[in-house]
């Protein structure tokens, strides 16, 4: 059986862990195992993928909201070219967009929630109905590292190593999120960490397990055998959170020194949880980037995004966290509806004021799966929204255009500050202050 997972087109690019986790997980649970074969649109060419996934047995497209429009593209052309490839689209995007795939006529399953178990049972054929969705898997330890041997990683790591001058990758602690920030789609609002049905044309949805923790012991294991092999010198966790819990943080730099890792690292905080106990640890471990959120430098704003974070909090967590000789990375969102010139202002003042090491400023996008989110934006070419910008989205009191000058005239306010990715999607042209909203229409 000869399986291809396929990432599709998106002008950023970071490994496509979630397909890794999938390879790993058919692997190990398939009889027999199959020959899987990772594909990325970033770097392979849309002929190479159809050619590719016309000869599997099976193809999984993965994607966010962005790249939903490309996996079925994707989907179209191998199913046009080969019949008998079975294809199979997952994610976040269609976890949150159900409709559009299940319309699509070239797409045999759409995986809503964790991939892992209902590929597995597409492959053995057990699925039944175009919607396959299972249970998420209680004990994240049981799924196997993942696949980095079914996916060239090397290219991604060259990345890093010429815009970073290091070797880097990512590793994951835990899965899902715990917390209800309105900007996002994966702690309370549309989370995809559930099991779906349809019944009578509708689709029903089961409470969703909100976070998942993995062994401290397991992370370290994983992260040492990712280091002697490929020659890592820098890794990234890609959690929403590395500190949910101050036991699960202070657990996992506990265990590296105890595995001697001694490795640098870095991961996204909470500052509500930040304190001197942590970042005591922290420099311990080796973990030399914190990337915290501060979004706001408003208190009506940080009350209306629930984050559950005051200003203080944020004070503090910068604060000590500089003492302990830390870089503190620190991210800024514009444009939640009560935004206005003065919420900009007190954003600009507590910038100053906390002096962070490295800055970063988007825009809200309405992405699915928010309270944002609403019919108006279905029929928007969503390739071209992005986290960072986008001409769809104004404020209460401020224009889509409005909020892009303020975000232009604070890039240049502290561009010897602008975190390395803000650079490089002003460079790319995707952060452009003077797009049209038709450019966004499909």
């Amino acid at each position: 059986m000869r399986v291809v997972l396929i990432r599709a087109k998106y002008h950023s690019v970071w490994e496509p862990i979630n397909l890794m986790y999938l390879s790993a997980f058919i692997k190990e649970f398939c009889t027999p195992s199959p020959q899987v074969e990772i594909l990325d649109a970033y770097f392979d060419s849309d002929e190479a993928i159809v050619e590719k996934g016309a000869e599997a047995d099976f193809v999984g497209l993965s994607g966010t909201t962005p790249q939903l429009a490309h996996m079925i593209e994707l989907a179209k052309r191998i199913k046009t070219q080969s019949p008998k490839a079975r294809t199979i689209l997952g994610g976040f995007g269609p976890s949150l967009q159900i409709h559009r795939c299940m319309n699509s006529a070239y797409v045999d399953h759409v995986v809503v929630g964790e991939g892992e178990p209902a590929l597995l049972a597409i492959l053995r054929g057990e699925a039944s109905g175009k919607l396959v969705s299972a249970e998420p898997i209680d004990d994240v330890d049981t799924i196997s590292f993942p696949d980095r041997e079914a996916i060239d990683l090397e290219r991604y790591i060259q990345i890093a190593e010429r815009e970073e001058g290091r070797r880097v990758t990512s590793v994951v602690s835990e899965r899902g999120c715990p917390f209800g920030c309105t900007f996002c789609a994966e702690g309370e609002f549309g989370t995809i960490w559930r099991k779906a049905s349809e019944k009578e044309g509708n689709i029903q949805y089961q409470r969703p397990i909100r976070m998942r923790l993995r062994q401290p012991s397991e992370i370290v294991r994983e992260m040492v055998e990712v280091r002697d092999r490929f020659g890592i010198t820098f890794f990234k966790f890609s959690d929403a959170e590395t500190n949910p819990t101050k036991r699960h943080f202070l657990g996992i730099c506990q265990e590296m020194v105890r595995q001697g890792l001694n490795i640098p690292w870095g991961c996204n905080m909470r500052a509500d949880k930040l304190n001197d106990e942590m970042c005591e640890w922290a420099v311990k471990a080796n973990c030399q980037e914190f990337w915290i959120g501060v979004e706001s430098g408003s208190p009506t704003i940080q009350r209306h995004i629930n984050k559950g974070t005051t200003i203080d909090m944020i004070r503090r967590a910068f604060q000590v966290s500089r003492q302990y000789g830390i870089q503190r990375r620190a991210y800024c969102l514009l444009g939640t509806p009560p935004e206005s010139y003065e919420t900009i202002r007190e954003t600009e003042e507590l910038l100053d004021e906390i002096e962070p090491d490295v800055v970063g400023f988007s825009i809200l996008a309405p992405y699915p799966g928010t309270p944002y989110w609403g019919p108006d934006y279905e029929d928007l070419d969503w390739s071209k929204v992005d986290e960072y910008s986008n001409t769809i989205w104004s404020s209460q009191y401020l224009s889509n255009e409005e909020l892009r000058a303020e975000q232009a005239r604070l890039m240049e306010k502290y561009s010897t500050k602008l975190a390395p990715i803000v650079r490089k999607k002003a460079t790319l042209g995707i952060i452009q202050p003077a797009r049209t909203l038709d450019s966004y229409t499909s």
